[in-house]
């Protein structure tokens, strides 16, 4: 018991941490002390190394305590089990290309940075990107889930053959914050595009659970979907 309440709390830090970085509140502190445009270059650089330590230090913490077995599947079994969880890294992997590693990494906004260009502009949230036609990327796991970054995790986390109290705490935890964090990634896409996402998340794509949704071509427009003169997404299907 003792272990899987110190893994909730670590788990929870965490969570907190990387929720408080991603906020505006956060990025204008780096505007404060960086300016606006050594933040816009390097806070999504920032963001995604610490997420990638924290969570190193978190599995290293979490290693370092006792656990109990819950149950254990061998055999056949285990194997399925396996496959799903490289089927979620595969669907993770095909969302991340979809969605732009350098610019979801935010390594094109450092590399344009250092050679004197103007900054793309950062990734609001895990969800679509806009593209310089001026349309969102909503293609590949977008079509079937509007957070498939964070879906993706499901998968990865569940499906283990070996499941311990320590895994469970972990495992409960995490899914509670991927579908709040998606939550909240909605409100800030939507105030990031405007029309342009109210149209996609109004749609027939699934708001986390991936399921089979049809789509036209995502429409044009700015960030504020001012100009967006073609036909709008469909309300469902």
């Amino acid at each position: 018991m003792r272990t899987t309440i110190k893994i909730g709390i670590a788990t929870l830090a965490f969570a907190a941490v990387h929720s408080a970085l991603a906020t505006r509140s956060a990025k204008r502190v780096a505007a404060q002390w960086l300016g606006e445009t050594r933040r816009d270059a390097g806070y999504r650089v920032f963001f995604v190394v610490q997420s990638l330590a924290g969570f190193s230090a978190l599995l290293a913490y979490g290693a370092r305590l006792p656990t109990v077995t819950l149950y254990r599947i061998d055999g056949p079994g285990a194997l399925v089990l396996r496959l799903g969880q490289a089927a979620g890294v595969a669907y993770l992997l095909h969302g991340l290309k979809q969605a732009g590693v350098a610019q979801w990494s935010g390594v094109a906004n450092l590399q344009a940075w250092k050679r004197g260009l103007p900054l793309p502009p950062g990734p609001a949230a895990q969800g679509p990107e806009l593209k310089q036609d001026g349309r969102l990327g909503i293609s590949g796991p977008f079509l079937h889930s509007r957070h498939p970054l964070n879906f993706a995790g499901i998968p990865i986390f569940w499906l283990t053959p070996h499941m311990t109290t320590r895994r469970l705490a972990f495992n409960l935890v995490s899914t509670v914050y991927f579908v709040l964090g998606s939550r909240h990634e909605e409100i800030r896409l939507r105030d990031a595009y405007g029309e342009l996402y109210r149209q996609y998340a109004d749609g027939p794509v699934p708001f986390f659970v991936p399921g089979a949704a049809r789509l036209p071509a995502p429409a044009r427009g700015n960030r504020e979907g001012a100009g967006n003169r073609e036909t709008p997404l469909p309300a469902g299907q």
